[in-house]
């Protein structure tokens, strides 16, 4: 199937899934609904990886749920632009703990998945 195709699905897919938790999230003093999307996308595109590197999935599927669809759910822009408005109003307890939780959680949950997946196959 097309590349191109395939990724740009995905990723229509994902943007709307990350939309809709933002949507729930929104008005919150802390940002859950980023955090929630980046802890979350971190632990499929862990179980992706696994998969994908045991021969379970293919490149097209990588290509459509990986590149696509968690490329486009989780983010890092937004993050970004969060913990520069916490700093800017001055919580900076909330931007620690955001900052701290986000740099060691989502590669603590890709480990996660990847490992979990791991046990799983053969």
């Amino acid at each position: 199937m097309n590349p191109a195709f395939l990724v740009a699905t995905g990723g229509a897919l994902g943007a709307l899934g990350r939309w809709a938790i933002g949507s729930l999230g929104a008005g919150m003093a802390f940002p859950w609904a980023t955090l929630g999307v980046n802890l979350i996308g971190s632990l499929l595109l862990g179980v992706l990886a696994a998969a994908f590197s045991s021969g379970s999935i293919s490149k097209d599927a990588i290509l459509l749920l990986g590149v696509g669809f968690m490329g486009a759910f989780t983010t890092m822009s937004t993050y970004s632009i969060e913990a520069v408005e916490m700093g800017e109003s001055g919580a900076f307890g909330a931007l620690a703990a955001y900052v701290a939780v986000t740099a060691l959680g989502c590669p603590l949950f890709a480990l996660a998945g990847w490992r979990g997946m791991s046990l799983l196959m053969p």
